[in-house]
């Protein structure tokens, strides 16, 4: 029995997907994937409600047409729109998204004094989306967020060890190491990729929370539950990449991020 053979979807407007994708290949490395990344719209941080939800539309759109069995939202802006929206399926393949109640709980298992940091990009911290998952579960903890959209361009072109990349890190996180936070969520798949520099600069004394981690374990439960897991788990699954953009600059900066994971990359017309 091969179960079922037919790929994994997931999108992101940029490259910090690829944070994710590196999680579920280290849980699922038999496992095919089908990643879109929107880099001719990047960045969403500074697109609308409505363009967004539509640019997501299209995408899954996408995905569905090459038949995948489950579709994955590894951005945290268009989880924090479409999950109110939206039923967590396309046209019967389940849907997760970054935010969910696993990296809450996590967040909530660490922190001693609950005052705990969101740092995001501007549309998901105005989502509220992290803030209702925290208050169903203890409303009494304290939540300081944090818009990060300037860093977000800096690591979508790579430039992730820059004194730039440093010192916008710094400016970013003072105002909640003000607030006494000791509990960070990285509430933007782009954020892992410089978990160093900021695990140096607010030092020991916080904790740091990757979702895209507790996604990746998510994800496998939904498969197993929906008995959709591929039972062949000898050999390497296949990695397919797709942009709007530049496939060439995406390679460039996606093999920068997390190796030769990324190797072909084609350039795809979603309205087609």
């Amino acid at each position: 029995m091969s179960g079922d053979t037919r790929p994994i979807g997931i999108f992101d407007s940029g490259v910090g997907g690829l944070s994710l994708l590196r999680e579920l290949d280290v849980l699922m490395p038999y496992e095919d994937f089908i990643y879109v990344g929107d880099t001719a719209r990047i960045p969403y941080g500074a697109k609308t409600e409505q363009q967004i939800i539509s640019y997501s539309h299209e995408i899954m759109d996408f995905l569905r047409r090459r038949d995948c069995k489950m579709i994955i939202i590894a951005c945290n802006t268009v989880t924090g729109m479409l999950t109110e929206r939206d039923h967590l399926e396309c046209e019967g393949a389940p849907v997760v998204g970054i935010i969910n109640y696993g990296c809450i709980t996590a967040a909530l298992y660490v922190t001693y004094n609950f005052r705990i940091g969101i740092w995001g990009t501007q549309l998901t911290i105005d989502s509220g989306l992290y803030k209702r998952y925290m208050d169903n579960i203890d409303p009494t903890v304290r939540l300081f967020a944090q818009p990060c959209t300037d860093l977000v361009a800096l690591i979508e072109q790579g430039a992730i060890g820059s004194p730039d990349t440093r010192d916008l890190t710094e400016n970013y996180l003072r105002p909640m190491l003000r607030e006494d936070i000791d509990t960070l969520v990285l509430a933007c798949t782009h954020l892992p990729f410089i978990r160093g520099i900021i695990q140096d600069i607010v030092t020991a004394a916080v904790t740091l929370i990757d979702p895209a981690r507790r996604t990746a374990v998510l994800c496998m439960k939904v498969l197993t539950d929906n008995r959709i897991a591929r039972a062949d788990r000898c050999e390497l699954g296949r990695k397919q990449f797709y942009v709007t953009g530049d496939p060439d600059s995406f390679k460039e900066t996606g093999r920068l991020l997390v190796g030769r994971m990324v190797d072909r990359v084609e350039k795809v017309d979603l309205s087609s």
